[in-house]
């Protein structure tokens, strides 16, 4: 969590190794064993891939990377009979952000003029995960995904998730995406 000005570059270079290159690297080292098998890549992606999220440039320009991926990738794995589909969780309470260790005071005391549109993201990201969905509910639409006969690209976990995704891709200009960011950080935006 951050922003480019303040975090620099290397911050970016890991996530997209982890969260989009090993992707690729796990797709490419299965495809054969999924085309021989007629099976199914399912990834995980997340509502960030989807709709950018403020203080998560790097994070959410990895997911974006892993949703074109996938989706360039579904109709040629389709060719050889391999169904792709991505899972987009909203706030799931799991380990992810526990794992994390935020010093919360220390970014925000760091984060120089953007402290009070980190504050005012922070806030409005802990009462998101106040009512995340269950990791079991999670877990639940990606079984689906690889179990259900005809899954879908896409897959939303969630009735939120889906309404917020549903935001981004009927948003054809970006102005409803960023009226709905804008008031993350704070800034009201007509």
């Amino acid at each position: 969590m951050g922003t480019i000005e303040i975090a620099g570059m290397d911050p970016v270079r890991a996530a997209m190794e982890v969260n989009y290159f090993g992707v690729v690297e796990v797709a490419r080292a299965a495809m054969p064993h999924l085309r021989e098998s007629r099976g199914r890549l399912v990834t995980v992606t997340s509502v960030g891939g989807v709709i950018g999220q403020p203080f998560n440039e790097a994070y959410c320009a990895a997911k974006f990377a892993v949703e074109g991926f996938m989706e360039s990738l579904a109709p040629v794995a389709a060719s050889v009979g391999v169904r792709v589909s991505v899972v987009e969780p909203g706030a799931v309470a799991s380990e992810f952000v526990a794992g994390q260790q935020l010093d919360i005071p220390a970014m925000v005391a760091a984060a120089g003029p953007y402290a009070p549109a980190l504050r005012a993201y922070i806030d409005r990201t802990l009462k998101a995960f106040s009512v995340a969905q269950t990791p079991a509910d999670a877990a639940g639409s990606i079984i689906a995904a690889l179990t259900d006969e005809n899954p879908p690209f896409r897959v939303q976990t969630t009735e939120w998730a889906r309404d917020f995704a549903g935001t981004k891709l009927a948003d054809l200009d970006g102005s409803a995406v960023q009226r709905l960011t804008s008031g993350w950080v704070g800034l009201a935006h007509p």
